[in-house]
């Protein structure tokens, strides 16, 4: 079987469970921009974040973001909830982190537009890492400033 007809077949297979997926993290990123969201939309958001792992860990060539996914999962899950949804600018990227997601597994199954898996994993670790210092600066932890910004996919 050649590798077009292997990718064909993968992008068709998860198609219908991408667009449910999709449909899901809209609405977690809207609870959580309208300020609606509760520990049960970071545990919910942290099992779509391992659900689009599952579908990723399904390909060769896509398997190697898999794990990404599963830390950025466990990073939401594992916030200060109350002290989390006090800093407007970590939400802001939270969401922002979420809609590049959806974005690109939208692209990729449901418009079959194909753009390089390791530039998304790049840009997806690098907004993840940023996010990270973020919200650490933010609670005033002690965080050195390496002079990085957000960069979406």
């Amino acid at each position: 079987m050649d590798n077009k007809l292997i990718t064909e077949e993968f992008l068709d297979t998860y198609e219908g469970e991408v667009m449910f997926l999709s449909q899901d993290l809209e609405e977690i990123v809207q609870d959580i921009k309208d300020k609606n969201a509760s520990p049960e939309t970071f545990r919910l958001l942290q099992q779509k974040l391992d659900d689009v792992s599952d579908v990723f860990l399904s390909s060769t060539y896509t398997q190697h973001v898999a794990p990404l996914f599963k830390e950025f999962g466990e990073y939401v899950a594992a916030l200060e909830y109350e002290n989390f949804m006090n800093y407007d600018d970590a939400i802001s990227y939270l969401c922002e982190i979420v809609l590049d997601i959806n974005t690109y597994i939208n692209f990729y199954f449901i418009d079959r537009v194909f753009s390089d898996v390791y530039l998304f994993q790049d840009s997806l670790k690098n907004s993840f890492d940023f996010l990270k210092r973020a919200y650490e600066t933010d609670k005033g932890d002690s965080v050195e400033d390496d002079g990085s910004e957000l960069d979406f996919f």
